[in-house]
């Protein structure tokens, strides 16, 4: 899904049946970090989706959002398994062509990241502006990662969350927030 607020958009991706959807923490805020207001979710079909925010975990950058309703979802792989040459497609929404597929290899694994956890994937699949929150995925169609930066100035060098990081940051917040896990 396309995740927009007033201030920006990125991408995301349902978890769960029951509408849980996962993104950035980043592609919720403002310019000043605060939580951007007017978030909702658009799906393939062009519907506009009412989001609402569950929660965030700021040193991974994940956030969690629900929407009403019923929807199929993405399944996540054990990001543990991943290997190198490994081929992956990142979806996204970059610089808002929607729903864009840039395809590549899996050039490194248990990269460090801005937080200086080693929980991240490099790719050289192309990943732009709006590609953030977006599901990284493996050719059985798990999500084994979630598009988050990109380093400046080099070429194809971007950096996907870990998917078993993910299922923990959503656990954390689903039970801090809703008293329960989804994952």
């Amino acid at each position: 899904v396309i995740i927009r607020t007033d201030s920006g958009q990125g991408t995301g991706f349902i978890i769960d049946e029951d509408g849980y959807i996962v993104t950035n923490a980043h592609v919720l805020a403002d310019s000043s970090g605060n939580l951007a207001t007017g978030i909702y979710a658009v799906n393939y079909g062009g519907e506009r989706i009412e989001v609402e925010f569950i929660g965030y975990d700021n040193e991974l950058d994940v956030a969690l959002l629900k929407a009403r309703g019923n929807y199929k979802s993405l399944e996540f792989g054990d990001s543990d398994g991943v290997k190198i040459g490994e081929k992956v497609i990142a979806i996204g929404n970059p610089y808002g062509l929607v729903f864009s597929v840039s395809e590549g290899i899996v050039s490194g694994t248990h990269r460090a990241g801005p937080n200086g956890l080693r929980a991240y994937i490099q790719i050289d699949a192309a990943l732009n502006p709006g590609n953030s929150g977006g599901p990284l995925i493996n050719k059985q169609g798990k999500v084994i990662g979630m598009n988050n930066f990109k380093i400046s100035g080099g070429e194809n060098l971007g950096f996907a969350l870990e998917s078993n990081y993910i299922e923990t940051a959503v656990n954390d917040i689903a039970s801090k927030a809703l008293n329960q896990t989804i994952i």
